[in-house]
């Protein structure tokens, strides 16, 4: 599937989380127990931050775990209508250019989330923070005993 798609409101939309990396994670106060990703496991890179679309995925019989290359990586899921709630946007990228791995079939689904570029500071980071608190697990590493 080399064309791109439009990504509907109701499209439910997985990103990984490096879970390894502990800026990418909430953790109780008390408890050091795991919350959810934070913000800036949302925060944008240069082009939008990158997820892909649940749809695609499963049309190439790609699941939670072959999204990201390191087992150790989380998934996330957000539906798209909260994205824009957000006053944000999701647009297809399909086949992104200058990745590791640019030929794996998980790539006709990536998309991007975009709307960031007028923000403030404090208003990407607002943004960030509501979308992981609005996301949903999917796939989660079990922890490793030490």
């Amino acid at each position: 599937m080399s064309e791109e798609q439009d990504i509907f409101d109701g499209d439910l939309l997985w990103r990984w989380v490096a879970t390894e990396n502990p800026q990418m994670m909430r953790y109780d106060s008390v408890t050091n127990e795991e919350l959810g990703p934070s913000s800036a496991a949302f925060k944008p890179h240069e082009d939008g931050t990158s997820v892909y679309v649940r749809r695609i995925l499963d049309e190439c019989d790609v699941g939670p775990t072959s999204i990201s290359d390191s087992p150790q990586n989380s998934v996330w899921e957000l539906e798209a209508k909260s994205i824009r709630e957000q006053e944000l946007d999701v647009i297809p990228d399909a086949w992104p250019q200058g990745i590791p791995n640019p030929d794996h079939p998980r790539n006709a689904a990536h998309a991007l989330i975009v709307g960031w570029d007028n923000l403030s500071r404090k208003q990407v980071d607002k943004r960030a923070k509501a979308l992981a608190r609005l996301a949903s697990c999917v796939f989660h590493p079990q922890k490793r005993l030490p």
